[in-house]
């Protein structure tokens, strides 16, 4: 029944129901890491308590999709169609070269330090953690909440993938606090998070599978991490997040040109 109910309020009152979950989604990963914390005398952001703090989210957005019973058409419980594998790779080597060139000021990647350094394998356990975390709520349970209420127009499927992509991004303001970044570059970062979620949405949607962009989102974000332990980020630090910016301009572009119903 309880279930029943969820759906209900989803069908009726998608948006409430859509900031409803990121915001209980918040709150239970901010217990989760905190409780860690405690638990292991570790800091708050250290990545073992942020890493259990997700695992325990995971576990919980999990078990809402199922008691809806959205797991399979959400594309979670999917591995979905070859081309959108195919696709996505070669998108990941696009925007993967994108972001060291943005970053770093040059396509390279020191694969060695994965065997040679600690704590790049810890950037690539953290970064498969949160990745994973926050596309099973986004590009899963909410874009699937949406998708459903609004339909599978190609109106309703812009809808959803945009504001899925706007909530999303909004929340990474936040790292002006949690991670030292500047306000300007913060900004440019939003705008940036944005425009490449649509990207993730529409291969979502298109896939019928979420893990896809869980695997950009995750290799991405860990090929950045782990070639900033060994090389400095190019100077302005903003010009980084401009750059990538407007590197993820196309694959926006053609993110919208796949949204149209099949």
């Amino acid at each position: 029944m309880r279930g029943k109910r969820l759906g209900s309020v989803a069908a009726d009152h998608p948006l409430l129901f859509v900031v409803g979950s990121t915001l209980a989604w918040l709150v239970l990963l901010t217990v989760f890491t905190g409780i860690a914390s405690s638990a292991l005398q570790s800091p708050f952001g250290g990545t073992t308590t942020v890493t259990l703090g997700h695992l325990a989210a995971i576990a919980c957005v999990l078990s809402l999709t199922r008691r809806l019973g959205w797991l399979e058409a959400s594309g979670i419980a999917r591995a979905g169609r070859w081309p959108v594998w195919l696709i996505a790779m070669g998108s990941l080597v696009y925007f993967a070269s994108a972001s060291l060139y943005s970053f770093y000021g040059a396509v390279a990647f020191d694969f060695s330090s994965l065997v040679r350094s600690s704590a790049a394998r810890v950037a690539v356990l953290r970064n498969l953690t949160v990745a994973s975390s926050e596309e099973i709520l986004f590009r899963g349970l909410v874009l699937h909440a949406l998708v459903r209420a609004w339909g599978n127009t190609r109106r309703g499927l812009v809808g959803g993938v945009v504001l899925t992509s706007l909530l999303f991004s909004v929340l990474h303001l936040t790292q002006v606090f949690t991670h030292g970044v500047s306000p300007t570059a913060a900004v440019f970062l939003t705008l940036q998070t944005c425009i490449i979620s649509i990207w993730w949405g529409a291969l979502v949607w298109w896939g019928g599978t979420i893990w896809p962009a869980v695997m950009l989102h995750f290799a991405v974000n860990s090929v950045v991490a782990v070639q900033g332990l060994s090389t400095s980020i190019a100077e302005p630090a903003v010009s980084g997040y401009i750059g990538i910016l407007w590197f993820s301009v196309p694959l926006g572009a053609v993110g919208i040109g796949l949204l149209a119903p099949r």
